[in-house]
């Protein structure tokens, strides 16, 4: 039992209220749970990953290029559970121009009211760190159209919508438009600011945040409008077109 139990130690690197950030490693019971998700096609289905099977002996190497000051990828691990839901990273850091792109995978769904505030807080921790610890001044963040609903709980911790990518993202058959987002130093320490110093407000007073936020709101009304000028732009080039060729 000890020796079981000593296998399954977490080495916690950043530690939250419904979750913890673990570093990763080569050990066969982590990467018996990290290389599956990528083979999950529900998973995947707006990642790069998907279209070629994922094998242990892949995410072994994928963790031996870990060791680098370009990316910090972190295991999410839920606090009353022994096991692993997904990864988030900073990658790209540049201390140069003090900026670096967010990912995360979501690789296991958990039932349980708790579940709701994983991933939340998992980009809360890792984009604390990145201002406060790396001392970074901006965080790149893409996602598929499709996903836009979390785009909609990533303005309460400051990330703002620039811009939409048309057709960005394909797989298979699927083009996706991809909503280009960031969140800058200064738009943290207003949050956090406003929140007495606590950039994560807590789950309880986070369920209630998330209870205002209109369906329809500001990044439903921004997509809606870059999606629409586009085409009037368009229309436009056209028009004139006609009235010179014809």
């Amino acid at each position: 039992m000890q020796n079981l139990e000593k296998s399954r130690e977490f080495d916690i690197f950043l530690s939250g209220e419904t979750i913890d950030l673990c570093v990763p490693s080569d050990e066969n019971w982590v990467l018996e749970q990290w290389y599956r998700w990528f083979n999950n096609a529900e998973t995947t289905r707006y990642l790069a990953q998907g279209v070629y099977p994922n094998t242990k002996v892949a995410q072994r190497k994928f963790f031996e290029n870990l060791d680098n000051s370009k990316r910090i990828a972190l295991l999410i691990k839920p606090k009353n559970l022994d096991c692993y839901i997904g990864v988030a990273s900073l990658s790209s850091i540049d201390l140069v121009s003090r900026q670096c792109d967010f990912a995360m995978v979501i690789g296991k769904k958990i039932e349980g009211s708790d579940s709701l505030f994983f991933g939340m807080e998992a980009k809360c921790l890792l984009t604390e760190h990145a201002f406060e610890t790396v001392g970074l001044e901006r965080i790149n963040s893409t996602q598929a159209i499709d996903l836009i609903a979390w785009q909609r709980w990533q303005i309460l911790f400051g990330y703002q919508m620039e811009g939409l990518l048309r057709k960005k993202f394909r797989k298979g058959m699927n083009a996706h438009d991809v909503i280009v987002s960031s969140c800058l130093m200064e738009d943290y320490l207003r949050v956090k600011a406003s929140r007495k110093g606590n950039y994560w407000p807590g789950k309880k007073n986070l369920f209630e945040l998330l209870k205002k936020i209109p369906k329809d709101g500001v990044i439903d009304s921004l997509v809606m409008l870059l999606s629409q000028n586009q085409n009037e732009n368009l229309d436009f080039v056209i028009s004139m077109n006609k009235n010179i060729y014809e």
